[in-house]
């Protein structure tokens, strides 16, 4: 067998450890997010077996990709290959990290059981399982368009992040209760693991522009006046919020007034 011949056969079992490694992490996300919406321990706990696993792949990528460079001095599209893979891996033990993470808050969230969990946090996890698909997709067809489009779905999943931190916050505010300001807080920190798994997979989306083009830029750039205009708006939103709320204050306080019996212990 020539050398060529021996690079291209440890060059596509490194394209398929990646590949396999992104259906590890989809299930891992997909088990923890079952376990959070469930309350279920038992699968959380599954999903540390899970991550062992995804770490476990980490190191056999970096073997493939440390043989392939030893073997030959790989150039141009083949160097760019290997780096690819080796960024892509580390981004994908880190996604399985953000699952695990997720999984992590289902023993905090049963210190209130009747907790309603916020269904955004399913949205952003449905989005996160689309990105991460996506931009595997990309990556097994070289496809610098659908790679693109990944990009895109991040928007809405800020959205959703804000709309989960303003409303765990609003429950918050309602209850004095240590325990379930514990519990309503590890949801807070369920969608900010989310959001970074969101964040991740357009990492891996730039990663797959890099390895066809040689071009390495990111995609999905933070305007400074989009970030301004998000800000007033959250500010305005929160107004709103304590307007509502003094609002409700005084009728509550008017009927008090007006009806003594209401007001009555």
């Amino acid at each position: 067998m020539s050398p060529r011949t021996m690079f291209d056969r440890y060059l596509n079992q490194l394209r398929h450890q990646v590949l396999t490694m992104g259906e590890m992490v989809d299930e891992e996300l997909d088990v923890a997010m079952r376990a959070l919406l469930r309350k279920d321990l038992e699968l959380a706990q599954r999903v540390f077996a899970m991550d062992e696993e995804v770490n476990a792949m980490r190191y056999q990528v970096e073997r493939t990709a440390l043989l392939l460079i030893s073997t030959q001095q790989p150039m141009a599209r083949d160097a760019r290959a290997i780096l690819a893979a080796l960024f892509m891996n580390v981004i994908l033990e880190r996604m399985g990290d953000k699952a695990k993470s997720v999984a992590k808050a289902v023993p905090r969230v049963l210190l209130r059981p009747n907790l309603s969990i916020p269904p955004e946090l399913e949205k952003m996890a449905q989005h996160g399982h689309t990105m991460l698909r996506e931009a595997m997709r990309a990556y097994a067809e070289e496809d610098v368009t659908r790679a693109h489009q990944v990009t895109q779905l991040d928007d809405v999943v800020d959205q959703l992040y804000g709309e989960t931190f303003f409303s765990v916050l609003a429950r918050i505010s309602k209850t004095k209760k240590a325990d379930k300001v514990e519990a309503i807080y590890e949801l807070l920190r369920v969608a900010r693991d989310l959001e970074r798994f969101a964040d991740y997979a357009t990492d891996l989306a730039e990663r797959v522009d890099f390895m066809v083009t040689g071009q390495l830029a990111e995609v999905n750039v933070d305007d400074w006046n989009t970030l301004r205009r998000a800000v007033e708006e959250e500010r305005q939103r929160l107004a709103e919020l304590a307007a509502q709320r003094a609002a409700k204050k005084a009728r509550k306080a008017k009927t008090s007034d007006s009806d003594p019996a209401a007001a009555a212990p």
